[in-house]
């Protein structure tokens, strides 16, 4: 039996048994079964859990597979992966390292956090107004343009939306 943590995605990946095969999770909240069927897949996403690996032998009742071997746990495209391989039970001439029952275990990874960058340059904030620097490439010395050491005309500025009014069920106020 092995332990897991957290959130993983269990397929069923390759099966060569004359016995039918089954992966079992047991947690907190239950157990779950996922059939041995290539391409069979579960999702468990407990604190703690266990998984065993099974079979059933004709006229008998689900075993424990004999053997299940943990492969290593990569990590790819923030993805984390393990292959678990087992064998069901064991019969004279057959190799003990036989592999018949195999399943991928997959845990997506969160993202590794960013630094954030210093959001100022020269102490001042990157979101703070910018006020226009009348420069001789400016291109005012056309006719109708501010002549120098007049003011330089405002921008607009848009009115916020009003915000809604209590009783208007999250509709905007009439202006």
């Amino acid at each position: 039996m092995l332990r897991y943590h957290g959130a993983w995605r269990i397929t069923v990946v390759g099966r060569s048994a004359d016995f039918d095969q089954r992966a079992v999770v047991r947690g907190p909240y239950g157990s779950r079964v996922l059939a041995g069927r290539v391409g069979a897949a579960l999702e468990i996403d407990e604190e703690s859990w266990t998984l065993s690996l099974e079979h059933h032998l004709w006229g008998r009742s689900w075993q424990p597979n004999l053997r299940t071997t943990p492969g290593p746990v990569t990590e790819r495209d923030g993805i984390r992966s393990q292959l678990l391989t087992s064998n069901d039970c064991h019969w004279p001439g057959k190799p003990l390292d036989y592999v018949n029952f195999v399943l991928r275990l997959d845990q997506a990874l969160a993202p590794a956090p960013t630094q954030l960058r210093a959001a100022r340059v020269t102490g001042v904030p990157v979101a703070a107004p910018v006020q226009a620097v009348r420069t001789s490439s400016s291109g005012w010395s056309e006719p109708g343009a501010p002549a120098p050491g007049d003011a330089v005309p405002a921008v607009p500025t848009v009115p916020a939306v009003p915000a809604a009014v209590p009783g208007q069920s999250g509709r905007r106020a009439a202006w």
